[in-house]
């Protein structure tokens, strides 16, 4: 059984599926269209979910110093846009296998290397530098992208292969030598999720409920699911605050809720805007809350 609170209060209902979907459209403010750089000089981390780096600036490598940083993630993690720009594929490279150049609206040139090339998790090396195994599905070479903008998926592709699966990234100010990317990513934006922006979605997500109020609700998400895309991240760790209105469903599971709480919540529907995909306050509504022991 389950209590219901709030304007359903007193009425029966059952424990919600995970995998269903909201129903209610969000009144939401309009889309923003200037994503590029956002706050004027940070970048938007260039993996999503789940990634772990050092500081590996001026390493020994065969061919010198190593000139970017390694970010570890998943296989066929999403690589993004750290800012609005254009793309260029580059697939000559032994050394480098495939991989992607980013020329920022900045001036700024971002290096995207050993994405993707193989077709199961086995590291078959039998994937081509193309879209949909090395970059985003139905990315054009010479394509404009915004910040944020899926572009790639991480691998392990050139002289990384069957290794760990990481993306090579490097960061080159006008265009000219390349400079240490590891500040730079400690100070970027770290998006909650990817979807085609001037859309619209929602989202489900699972976490610990930090705090709770009659307005607000903060949720360090564990896992989450994108409804528009399918795209699912677990493993992470990315605290969040939803808005409750007037009309959200809180639920209780049956019985007492000492101590700690777990929440899976559902958010209304809602446009696909920077402020958004960064997880802002104010930009993400819950429409359905679960609250369970841990």
């Amino acid at each position: 059984m389950v209590a219901i609170l709030g304007l359903m209060a007193g009425q029966a209902a059952a424990v919600p599926d995970p995998g269903q979907l909201p129903r209610k459209k969000a009144k939401a403010p309009t889309p923003k269209t200037d994503v590029a750089q956002p706050g004027g000089k940070r970048m938007i981390f260039p993996v999503l979910g789940r990634a772990r780096y050092t500081d590996t600036w001026g390493a020994a490598r065969a061919q010198g110093g190593h000139e970017g940083t390694d970010i570890m993630a998943p296989w066929r993690a999403l690589a993004i846009a750290t800012e609005a720009g254009r793309v260029k594929f580059h697939t000559t490279s032994a050394r480098a296998g495939c991989m992607l150049y980013l020329y920022g609206n900045s001036g700024t040139t971002y290096l995207y290397v050993h994405l993707n090339n193989d077709l199961t998790a086995r590291n078959d090396n039998r994937g081509r530098c193309v879209s949909g195994t090395s970059y985003a599905p139905g990315l054009k070479d010479g394509a404009r992208v915004v910040a944020g903008e899926p572009i790639a998926f991480v691998g392990d592709s050139g002289d990384a292969n069957g290794i760990e699966h990481h993306l090579h990234f490097e960061l080159h100010p006008k265009g000219h030598h390349a400079v240490n990317p590891f500040a730079h990513l400690n100070r970027a934006w770290r998006l909650l999720f990817a979807a085609p922006r001037k859309g619209e979605t929602s989202l489900w997500l699972k976490g610990d409920v930090l705090t709770q109020q009659a307005e607000a609700l903060k949720v360090n998400v564990k896992s989450l699911a994108v409804r528009s895309t399918g795209l699912k991240l677990n493993g992470i760790s990315r605290p969040v605050s939803l808005a409750i209105s007037p009309f959200t469903l809180i639920e209780r599971a049956f019985g007492r809720l000492a101590g700690e709480k777990r929440a899976t919540v559902w958010t209304e529907i809602f446009p696909v805007t920077l402020d958004a995909q960064l997880g802002k306050p104010g930009s993400l509504t819950a429409e359905r809350v679960l609250l369970s022991a841990r």
